[in-house]
């Protein structure tokens, strides 16, 4: 169990490291992506490796998975249809967003649309204050009620539900999540309060809002990994890479996908500080393209839709 293996899904290429921690002995391995499916490109790359090395999946101690499967899912607008949960009077609040043009002399300048369509935002008659008092208690019922409602217009398969003030007192959306789970056991749920419990709305809702929107496409992908993997007969640990370059747990990884939004290119960035810190160079600059999207020294360039 003294190997570790690599994954990094890109939209053209998928990259394969296999290392051995007794005598750093490192193999690498490329193919093509495929976009249908990625975990089929990943399961076949990562047994031609093994082959190669003249291992079984059983003889791997863990896998790192790095992906740009949750960035290219919001780029090119291929996540589930999606509905929202916002206090009265805030339907708003993704349109509005910062307010801030990063070329205030553009003015042809255009954003892209937010992740939730304003017809598949609706309002619900609860309100907390700043404080974390209730000044409009909430009905779940009708909570409910909405929810089927978008449903039935719209076919939603997952739901954020944002409230205002929510990062300070959660318990309204907790109560939402709870009846709308009872009533619809099979739509996504994310609530803003759990997922970013940060105090501005529209940095909370719009990664609320990511995902929600992305969460049925990770949880299929990543139970399709873990069943392929356990059939091949790995027993160590899979782990998911972060925006920050950290790794979570699978179940982390499927609960809160939008920390997966940068992971790709949070790999590139880390391997090229560890190659500088290793050749004793203080000023590395990385540069990473992808077939979908590309980033430069880590940063994702801007791209109006």
């Amino acid at each position: 169990m003294s190997y570790r293996m690599g994954i990094d899904i890109g939209g053209t290429f998928t990259d394969f490291a296999l290392i051995d921690d007794r005598t750093g002995m490192l193999t690498i391995h490329k193919q093509l992506t495929t976009p249908s499916d990625p975990s089929v490109a990943v399961l076949d790359g990562a047994a031609r490796l093994l082959r190669r090395a003249g291992l079984s999946f059983a003889e791997l101690g863990s896998i790192i998975h790095g992906s740009t499967l949750v960035t290219n899912a919001v780029i090119e607008r291929r996540g589930a249809v999606t509905g929202m949960l916002v206090t009265e009077g805030f339907s708003d609040v993704l349109d509005i967003a910062m307010e801030r043009r990063y070329d205030i002399y553009d003015l042809r300048l255009r954003f892209p649309a937010p992740i939730i369509p304003r017809a598949m935002r609706a309002e619900i008659a609860e309100r907390m204050q700043a404080d974390g008092s209730v000044a409009t208690a909430l009905d779940p019922a009708t909570a409910v009620a909405r929810v089927g409602e978008l449903r039935e217009r719209h076919g939603i398969v997952a739901l954020a539900i944002c409230y205002l003030h929510a990062f300070t007192n959660p318990s309204h959306e907790e109560q939402t999540r709870r009846a709308v789970a009872a009533a619809f056991p099979d739509l996504y749920l994310s609530s803003s309060a759990d997922v970013f419990p940060f105090m501005r709305e529209y940095e909370r809702w719009n990664t609320t809002a990511i995902n929600a929107y992305v969460q049925p496409l990770v949880d299929r992908y990543l139970q399709r990994i873990e069943e392929s993997l356990t059939t091949e007969g790995f027993r160590g640990q899979l782990h998911v890479m972060t925006s920050t370059g950290g790794t979570v747990s699978v179940a982390t990884a499927r609960r809160y996908p939008v920390r997966m939004l940068e992971s790709g290119p949070a790999a590139g960035v880390l391997m090229s500080a560890y190659l500088g810190r290793l050749l004793d160079l203080p000023n590395v600059l990385a540069f990473d393209m992808g077939g979908t999207t590309d980033s430069r020294g880590g940063i994702p360039a801007r791209r109006v839709m």
